[in-house]
């Protein structure tokens, strides 16, 4: 949020406008007006198609008309939409061709010339009449908006709809005034915003408040439901790699919650427990993320451990091509020192799991076909194949694999997985110790640049 609080006569809307666009942090930019409503899910619409047609600017349909118009089904046929304004595009097209000219007067005329110009530069319009938004006026006119363009002198009109420069502004556009007074990678509200957010579970911790502040590399979140066996160890191997932990109890019925003590665990809350809900408890806990100011984040379980001797983040950490790392993972069986080689999608018992991305802000893993076994992280994009290591102890005794194979026969409702009668089994072992780095670089450790949404 940027404001200015100097006096000043109305502005032009192109200046405005690229003060957002240099201010701007992420991939993408919405132009639209405050006064529109979103009738469908435009935002979602107009992301999704950017993501299958590279190089295009997407433009949402738009109807206008009064405020004490209420809008249904039967007769949201009789609006008349047209595509205008409330553009979504890369914002690096728009840095390309130095945002919107700034010698527009007439607010309207910016919209029509930009694109014309980003069309000049190659970057091709995508018009999604599925993506529907409300512009309410409060003295509507039905064909106003065209006589108002019919009302531009020819010249200006030839300016705005064909363009000779692709290029607008001279250098130092976009930077008419500051007054940057929210940015989400300083959310001097951060504090606040979290303790409101905590009133509405059964209790939580928080260090000190000095954690809002401070700027973190690696955090780990992990939720946690009965787990007094894993706690004290999961935290002691946790704070050797990381620099902070977020800890959310499932509302465990043993000690998890007193035993959740460390140093370096910045806070801990406690959800009222309706039922198993591994995406809801993710979700929470990238909420409370976006709370907290990390370079990195990584979702662990408390029955994980890493191995020492395969924990390296240098190989990519620093990386900024590199927005998820895969880490490789065993299953104990039977033993601390030996492992099932015979794993469900395995490479003789190695295998690969999305665990630690990069903080862009909040962020939600979306996901409407799975309970269970879904990609741990909201963005699967850009991805790092690591050689980092962690040990499962999640099955390490029969009993275990035996209370693993009736739980997920009980919640694996959607089949995500077809068998696990594989838990009731013997198996084959390995010893950890047989464990070369060889053995884990069976993808090409390369960054695979594809769709970074969630799935």
């Amino acid at each position: 949020m940027i404001v200015t609080r100097n006096p000043h006569p109305p502005r032009k809307h192109a200046l405005l406008l690229n003060v957002g666009i240099r201010h701007a942090t992420k991939k993408y930019i919405l132009q639209i007006g405050s006064e529109v409503e979103f009738y469908t899910d435009s935002i979602l619409q107009m992301r999704e198609a950017l993501e299958n047609y590279p190089s295009h600017y997407a433009l949402a349909s738009m109807a206008y008309l009064p405020f004490d118009f209420q809008v249904t089904e039967e007769n949201i046929g009789s609006l008349h939409f047209m595509f205008y304004g409330n553009m979504m595009v890369e914002r690096k097209f728009l840095e390309q061709i130095n945002g919107y000219d700034e010698t527009f007067i007439n607010r309207g005329g910016e919209d029509d010339n930009i694109r014309r110009r980003l069309e000049l530069a190659g970057i091709r319009k995508l018009a999604l009449p599925e993506a529907k938004t409300l512009h309410r006026e409060k003295e509507y006119m039905p064909g106003t908006r065209f006589k108002k363009a019919s009302s531009h002198p020819v010249t200006e009109l030839r300016r705005m709809l064909y363009p000779d420069e692709t290029v607008a502004n001279r250098e130092g556009w976009g930077n008419e005034f500051g007054g940057l007074v929210y940015d989400w990678q300083d959310n001097q509200y951060a504090e606040e915003l979290c303790r409101n957010y905590f009133d509405s579970f059964l209790q939580y911790e928080i260090s000190d408040s000095t954690i809002f502040r401070k700027n973190y590399k690696k955090v780990i979140l992990c939720q946690a439901y009965n787990e007094e066996e894993f706690m004290p160890g999961f935290l002691e191997d946790m704070a050797k790699y990381f620099d902070g932990i977020i800890l959310l109890d499932d509302e465990s019925a043993d000690s998890t919650w007193e035993l959740a003590r460390h140093g370096k665990l910045l806070l801990k809350v406690k959800k009222k427990r309706e039922c198993f809900n591994d995406l809801e408890n993710r979700n929470i806990l990238l909420n409370i993320a976006s709370f907290i100011k990390s370079e990195w984040f990584c979702f662990m379980d408390i029955d994980e451990r890493f191995d020492e001797r395969f924990v390296d983040f240098k190989t990519f950490e620093n990386d900024q091509e590199v927005d998820v790392s895969v880490f490789r993972y065993i299953d104990l069986w039977d033993s601390e020192e030996y492992y099932y080689v015979s794993s469900p999608y395995s490479r003789n018992g190695i295998n690969r799991r999305m665990r630690m991305f990069r903080n862009k802000g909040r962020m939600q893993i979306n996901t409407k076909q799975k309970k269970l076994h879904f990609a741990a992280t909201p963005l699967i994009g850009n991805k790092f194949e690591s050689a980092v290591l962690f040990k499962h102890y999640g099955k390490l005794t029969s009993e275990m694999r035996q209370n693993k194979y009736q739980f997920y026969r009980k919640e694996d409702t959607y089949m995500d997985q077809k068998d696990y009668s594989y838990l009731l089994e013997n198996g084959l072992s390995r010893d950890i110790r047989n464990i070369e780095g060889n053995d884990l670089i069976f993808f090409r450790r390369i960054i695979l640049k594809v769709n970074n949404l969630s799935e």
